[in-house]
């Protein structure tokens, strides 16, 4: 416990938030604790289960498809039998499509073995980077949302949900919004003293004597 608090450099009157789990816990710098949310509602509205998945990560492994997908399938099948009280769950015979969710867009990205193996087809010094999920595109960090569908390969509309539909009008809405208005911009630049003058109008006569007589 000390030396947690002194990696995480606590200091005095410093606030933390405690979760009391029901078993201990062990994390690392590398582990990641992702939300994980499972089967939509009926009308599409949410998704209506969400639990927790630690995902233990040693130094030398990069966080890759194939071990995201099987450690969440180990947590899914559990919580399907314990929670979901479902019988013969099998993990072997289970298919998952995996999205990872952007709430400052209220967009999911699925997260698509075939185009992480098509990256590791053209032979680069860095393959292993392309497929480290913690990178572009996917940045898996902690506590990010990962929604789980049943069925292999679905497409982005399956995960979209009538909240994400909403939040993205709102979205919209603030950024049309703080948008400067053009004729504000333009009564501003009139009013302002760095603007050209205009030429008059209005043209002037001038009458001269005649020298000449």
């Amino acid at each position: 416990m000390f030396s947690c608090f002194r990696q995480a450099k606590v200091r005095d009157l410093d606030s933390y938030a405690f979760e009391l789990l029901t078993h201990p816990e062990s994390l690392s710098k590398k582990d990641l604790l992702l939300n994980i949310v499972y089967d939509k509602d009926e009308d599409g509205n949410y998704f209506q289960y969400q639990f927790e998945v630690h995902w233990p990560l040693k130094e030398n492994i990069i966080a890759k498809y194939e071990y995201l997908e099987q450690h969440i399938l180990n947590n899914l099948t559990s919580f399907m039998t314990n929670n979901l009280h479902f019988k013969n769950v099998s993990k072997q015979a289970l298919k998952i499509t995996l999205a990872r969710y952007f709430p400052d867009r209220a967009q999911w990205i699925i997260i698509d073995p075939r185009t992480i193996n098509s990256n590791k087809k053209n032979k680069t010094s860095n393959t292993s980077t392309k497929s480290n999920l913690r990178l572009e595109p996917y940045r898996l960090t902690d506590l990010v949302v990962i929604g789980v569908l049943e069925g292999e390969y679905l497409p982005i509309e399956h995960f979209d949900t009538k909240y994400d539909q909403k939040k993205r009008k709102d979205i919209d809405y603030e950024k049309e919004r703080k948008k400067p208005n053009r004729t504000d911009n333009d009564r501003s630049q009139t009013n302002g003293s760095s603007v050209r003058r205009k030429s008059p109008q209005n043209t002037m006569r001038i009458d001269v004597d005649d020298f000449e007589s």
